[in-house]
């Protein structure tokens, strides 16, 4: 099949990116024809991927309003009947399936609402774009039953019909468990003590992600029981650091501290699905999110705990609960999360 994926950027960073990649490495597995519509584009990576990469000659824009040209031109110029199937990852309305990762509203919502006009208007011009999209996109694909309830919650005139559920896949190749002497080698790397309980946040966008709450209830915890490891964007503007969180800047690839801490936690305020929730159950390492977390669908009281609430209080109280365990293998499978059968469902959404 000849397919398209389009997105504002191709790059390595980010939920929707790494889902991007996904796309791109299954439909190449399955034998497919990939070409890759967007208007940023990391050379490097490029360089790596067998595909055609059609960049939109949108040039000398700042920011932001980047992006809505780049919508813009697809809602004009881009014709999916040039392909068997074309995927939206962005808020155009001009793919066969958009595929929904969050719902901007309900992003929005949870802000502070005292903002400016600027950040007001923004909002205002990512939900035009929403609606346009949900209005003229032949199939909506929403990552979790939480979008798509918040579809129905904040555009009541999208059809219904035509919105349907798929979990976002786990790249397996990639992540993989790390057992024996190369998990050893990984705990000494990074200082973990099997004597304490080691939890990883994964973020980007700590505010959202509730970083701020975390760290208020390590603050509250015995430091020589339990110690917090921070991965991806810097910590800045969240408040004291107690001594038992460390940051440990970006990390490529995840799997030897998914493996190697007890558990991976994310209290988030809105976190549509949460790849990483999956990727670590995937590594054998249970999770402890908020309801918020859309991922959160899928845990069995096995694979994770659920907070009630997003309090430090609550968090602490939740961690002194909680025991060391391990996810049994096969979540992947379990809940049908491969890549290759998410490729073959894409491919069966425009016949339906």
């Amino acid at each position: 099949m000849k397919i398209a994926i389009i997105h504002n950027q191709l790059r390595s960073s980010g939920g929707m990116e790494a889902y991007m990649l996904a796309l791109i490495n299954g439909f190449l597995a399955a034998g497919d024809e990939v070409h890759i519509v967007t208007c940023e584009v990391d050379k490097k990576l490029a360089a790596k991927l067998n595909c055609s990469i059609h960049r939109a000659p949108i040039f000398l824009v700042p920011g932001r309003w980047k992006k809505y040209c780049f919508l813009s031109w697809l809602n004009r110029k881009f014709d999916r009947n040039d392909y068997d199937l074309s995927l939206a990852l962005t808020r155009t309305g001009a793919a066969h399936v958009a595929v929904v990762g969050g719902v901007h509203p309900a992003f929005a919502a949870m802000r502070d609402k005292t903002e400016s006009l600027v950040r007001r208007f923004h909002d205002r011009t990512e939900s035009r774009f929403e609606r346009y999209m949900f209005a003229n996109t032949p199939v909506i694909l929403a990552h979790s039953n939480t979008i798509a309830a918040e579809i129905q919650t904040y555009y009541p005139d999208a059809d219904a019909g035509k919105i349907v559920v798929r979990y976002p896949p786990v790249d397996t190749d990639f992540f993989v468990p790390v057992s024996g002497p190369a998990l050893k080698k990984i705990r000494v790397q990074y200082h973990i003590d099997p004597e304490r309980m080691t939890f990883l946040f994964p973020s980007r966008g700590h505010g959202r992600k509730g970083l701020k709450e975390l760290l208020a209830a390590f603050a509250m915890l015995d430091q020589r029981e339990y110690e917090l490891l921070i991965v991806g964007e810097r910590v800045q503007g969240v408040g004291d650091i107690p001594a038992n969180a460390r940051y440990l800047g970006y990390i490529d690839n995840l799997s030897g501290l998914y493996s190697a801490v007890d558990y991976t936690v994310l209290p988030s305020h809105y976190e549509p699905f949460g790849l990483v929730v999956v990727e670590s159950l995937h590594c054998g390492t249970p999770v402890l999110v908020s309801r918020q977390v859309g991922a959160s669908e899928i845990i069995s009281p096995a694979e994770g705990d659920i907070l009630k609430n997003i309090t430090a209080g609550d968090i602490a109280e939740s961690i002194r609960n909680l025991k060391k365990k391990t996810v049994a293998p096969g979540f992947v499978d379990r809940h049908g999360l491969g890549i290759p059968r998410h490729i073959a469902e894409l491919k069966t959404l425009v016949g339906e």
